[in-house]
């Protein structure tokens, strides 16, 4: 943390605070990332994205905000969007306990995983909480 004369700041969003323990529960926040390849969505019936699946493309930070966007597979009538220019954004990524009920059986998380892995990169699955290794989410699965 830095202090500036009479004021805390946070390291993370440089928001000052008159109280030291304000700015330590800012820096508290911290920041989550997201790996590439995450893959993520919400398959229940009555989701507004149930015939989709997602994966993170790219993020980076603006204080605590993760900002980036996703490659998507959809199976709605708009195709998939899975290249460098391509891909799908709302500007900011922030996965929530909602994005992490994917069904591996859906068509489009099997396309996701057979994309990724023909370019080599990490899958994982957002299980609600965090990213995790896509064959142990598989275990955990069975």
């Amino acid at each position: 943390m830095k202090v500036i004369p009479e004021r805390y700041m946070c390291e993370i969003c440089w928001c000052t605070y008159n109280h030291k323990k304000l700015a330590l529960e800012c820096e508290a926040r911290g920041r989550v990332e997201y790996p590439v390849g995450c893959i993520y969505g919400n398959h229940t019936p009555t989701a507004m994205y149930s015939n989709m699946t997602f994966a993170v493309a790219d993020n980076s930070f603006n204080g605590h905000m993760n900002i980036g966007c996703s490659w998507a597979c959809r199976d709605t009538g708009a195709g998939d969007s899975r290249s460098e220019e391509d891909v799908c954004s709302s500007g900011h990524i922030r996965l929530t306990k909602g994005d992490g009920k994917v069904d591996e059986k859906h068509p489009t998380f099997i396309r996701m995983v057979a994309w990724l892995q023909d370019r080599k990169i990490p899958v994982t699955v957002w299980d609600g909480k965090k990213a995790v290794p896509y064959d142990e989410y598989m275990e955990l699965e069975i």
